[in-house]
Order: structure tokens, then C-alpha cells, then sequence
């Protein structure tokens, strides 16, 4: 069975990416941008951004009445490979304008003054978006906290050994450590994705499902402080952290990530029998 494993960062064309805070910022402008949302469908139906037409990337080169105006495209924050090759070919064909929000609809969320405070920093990822988004160019940190994981062989962790961190511990230490260990990983990351020219991530894997105390106790090391005297990050910093690395749950832990992986090789598998068994009645 093949282990999916992170593609190499992709080098982003920087003429095609714009910072959500500007992005945002540009809409209170006298001429606004277009603003398209260009995430599946089930997304736009589930979750519906104001103000933003809902299309789907492949649709775009026939929409020719936006080469005539500024254009801001809102991907998953996840699909920067396919939002990056569409807006390369989008700007050669004419749309000149267009650009695509660094981070997607949760950077841009986040960009807004009245969301910054109220969106938890690590956001749930299921296993199959996340494997999916292991294609997409982006540089992923595991914080593995999963004792299934770091004794499993090395082909089948998704990335490299140096961008894992495994947190052991066991009992009451065990939270306290992982918290810390978040804590840290994200600060460095944050520091060294500042200058960077792809885009990177970071994805906490524990056995099974997360408590929603070690859910509030990350949150809480992490959130910004209200007050200015004491440590902490303002609400703005929270903004620009959440939109510069993206931070992760991985819902069900690792045995759903191995579940996820044995399941699309069953289905590849099915599909590989099927096609190959009228060539085998000729």
C-alpha cells in the first residue's frame, strides 16, 4: 500500500498572491476588487462568503467581463498548487488584475476585525482533505502527540522526520507537555515563515480524538491578551498569525489518517480490477 507523502514546496508566483489584511482592506476602497470564491461547492453552499461570486476555477477563462476589473479569488487556503498554476494562466490570458488570498476564506476571516478574536487558532482537518492538501505544495510541521504514530515505520509518516515533533509523555504530564510543545513549534514556525516563499502548515496528531480541555488549554496559551501590559499577542497579531500558518486538529488522530490511506487504496484498488477485466475477456 503507497503512504502518502508531502510534495515539495512549491515556489508561489508572489504576483499572484496578496495578504489578506490588504486584501480585505481593498473592499472599503472606492472601486473594491471582485471578490470569487473558488472552493467546491459543498463549501460554498455550506459555508457562503458575503459579497463573493461562486465559481469554480475551471470557469473562470470564460468569464471575460473580469478581465476589466481588479479580481481577489478565495481558495480553501489548503489548494495553493491549483490556485496558483489557475492564476498564472488566468494572467497570461488576460486578467490581469486577478489575485488569490494567501491563506483563503479562513485568512480572510481572520483579517476581519470582527472575527479575529472569536475563531479558535487550530482549526478541525479531516484526514482526506488533509491528505489531499499534501499534494499542494506547502511545507507541513507534525506535532505528533501519538504513540501509534512515532512507533510506526518512518514510510509512513507524510513528511520528513526533521519537520516532526513527537511529544512523549504519559499521564497528567502528557498535556501539559503537548501544550508546550504547540506552543513552541508554532512560534518557530511563524518566525521562519515570514521568509519563505511557499506556504507552510502545522498539524497536531494525537491517538483518537481530543478533549475539548486540551483544546481550551492550547487556545488559551495561545489567544491574544486583551490587556496591553501583559504577554500575549493583540487581536491584530492573532489575525496575521492565523493567516500566515494555518494551524490543525486532525480529527480521529492518527488511526483515522491510516484508516483514511487504507481506504483509498481499496478504491484504487477496485478501480484498477474493474478496468482491467474486460481487457482480460478479449
Amino acid at each position: 500500500m503507497a503512504w502518502p507523502v508531502q510534495t515539495a514546496p512549491l515556489a508561489l508566483d508572489q504576483a499572484c498572491w496578496v495578504n489578506a489584511a490588504e486584501a480585505a482592506a481593498s473592499m472599503q476602497s472606492a472601486q473594491p476588487p471582485t471578490l470569487v470564491d473558488v472552493r467546491p461547492r459543498s463549501l460554498q453552499r455550506a459555508a457562503p462568503i458575503a459579497r463573493a461570486l461562486q465559481l469554480e476555477l475551471s470557469d473562470m477563462a470564460s468569464k471575460r467581463f473580469l478581465q476589466q476589473t481588479s479580481v481577489v479569488l478565495l481558495g480553501t487556503g489548503l489548494d495553493n498548487a491549483e490556485v496558483d498554476q489557475a492564476c498564472r494562466q488566468l494572467r497570461q490570458q488576460g486578467f490581469a488584475q486577478l489575485q488569490a488570498v494567501r491563506g483563503g476564506v479562513r485568512a480572510w476571516q481572520a483579517a476581519k476585525a470582527a472575527t479575529a478574536g472569536s475563531q479558535p487558532l487550530l482549526q478541525p482537518l479531516d484526514a482526506q482533505t488533509w491528505i489531499a492538501a499534501l499534494g499542494q505544495g506547502m511545507q507541513w510541521t507534525v506535532i505528533s502527540a501519538s504513540e501509534a504514530m512515532q512507533r510506526a515505520p518512518q514510510a509512513q509518516w507524510p513528511v520528513p522526520p526533521e519537520q516532526l515533533v513527537a511529544v512523549r509523555a504519559e499521564g497528567k504530564e502528557r498535556d501539559a507537555k503537548l501544550v508546550a510543545a504547540i506552543a513552541r513549534a508554532y512560534q518557530d514556525r511563524l518566525k521562519r515563515v515570514r521568509h519563505a516563499g511557499y506556504a507552510q502548515g502545522l498539524v497536531v496528531i494525537t491517538d483518537g480524538v481530543v478533549s475539548d480541555s486540551l483544546r481550551a488549554q492550547v487556545e488559551n496559551t495561545l489567544a491574544p491578551s486583551t490587556d496591553a501590559s501583559k504577554a500575549g499577542r493583540s487581536a491584530s497579531e492573532t489575525s496575521a498569525a492565523m493567516a500566515t500558518l494555518p494551524a490543525y486538529w486532525l480529527d480521529g488522530g492518527w488511526q483515522s489518517y491510516t484508516q483514511q490511506v487504507a481506504q483509498t487504496a481499496a478504491i484504487q484498488q477496485t478501480a484498477n480490477h474493474r478496468l482491467q477485466a474486460p481487457c482480460g475477456r478479449l
